[in-house]
């Protein structure tokens, strides 16, 4: 059995010391990037980069970040801690497909029509944004120091976004002025919708909400439905298109007039959006 085990043991020992060999040796380099939204805009951000020739802990970096921010003066308010997030890949091929679809469902109809209107304030938004696979990280300086499970290993290239808090939430999808609205406490859903006008084609029931930290959410907003949730400073709400009444429907008798494609895939990028 001794004999056995021995070289077992030295197998296991050689793969962990390979493993941690590796991950100490790789190259970190870190993006920071701070900033607002300026409205439908492209987003304005302040940037500046780290670089490590190893693989870094997460307090470190979100550490030297900070120190950083501070030197350069890249904000005037305090670390949004809700929106910080760390981003790897860009994810310019899903952003791609998405326009495309955006861009065929919108020569569908007249420059007239609302759906027009909304799909081309949508497109506008998607193409003037940057997105990138998000980390399911939640980032807090002080836990990073007391939890192991958020102080993770960090290697390659990232791009940390530590933003000032944002005092607006974007309101976009089925509207007819898509756009940042002031951010109100405890402002139902509805009431940030009446304020960008519902087109015809919307979703009349619930709403999506991407929160800061990209949770996504479910908001009823009917009158016979509607239960009050939270929306977060920085916050993005997306009203779904429909096909209206009139809206052909499959065989399970669900809308089948091309929208649900495109709301799907525009709540699956807007998480994973970049200041």
């Amino acid at each position: 059995m001794k004999s056995l085990l021995t070289p077992l043991l030295f197998l296991a020992f050689a793969l962990l010391a390979a493993s941690a060999t590796y991950a100490e040796t790789a190259n970190t380099t870190v993006q920071i990037r701070t900033g607002q939204d300026q409205g439908l805009a492209q987003a304005q951000s302040k940037q500046i980069t780290l670089n490590y020739a190893s693989a870094v802990r997460t307090e470190q970096v979100l550490k030297d970040a900070q120190l950083q921010i501070a030197k350069h003066s890249l904000l005037t308010t305090p670390v949004y801690w809700l929106q910080a997030a760390i981003f790897t890949q860009p994810l310019e091929q899903e952003k791609s497909t998405l326009l495309a679809l955006i861009a065929k469902k919108q020569s569908e109809f007249d420059q007239d029509d609302e759906r027009y209107t909304a799909l081309a304030a949508l497109h506008q938004f998607i193409s003037n944004s940057h997105f990138a696979k998000r980390e399911p990280l939640e980032l807090d300086y002080d836990q990073t120091r007391i939890t192991s499970s958020a102080n993770p290993l960090l290697s390659g290239e990232l791009t940390l976004q530590l933003p000032a808090r944002s005092e607006q939430v974007w309101v976009l999808g089925a509207v007819t002025e898509a756009g940042t609205v002031k951010w109100q406490q405890r402002l139902p859903t509805a009431k940030y919708l009446d304020q960008a006008k519902a087109i015809s084609a919307a979703e009349n029931d619930a709403a999506v909400v991407i929160q800061p930290d990209g949770k996504i959410q479910t908001h009823p907003i009917a009158y016979w439905n509607e239960r009050h949730h939270d929306i977060a400073p920085g916050a993005i709400i997306y009203l779904p298109f429909t096909g209206g009444w009139l809206a052909p429907l499959d065989n399970l008798g669900f809308d089948a007039s091309g929208f649900n494609e495109i709301n799907q895939a525009v709540v699956s990028l807007l998480r994973e959006r970049v200041l």
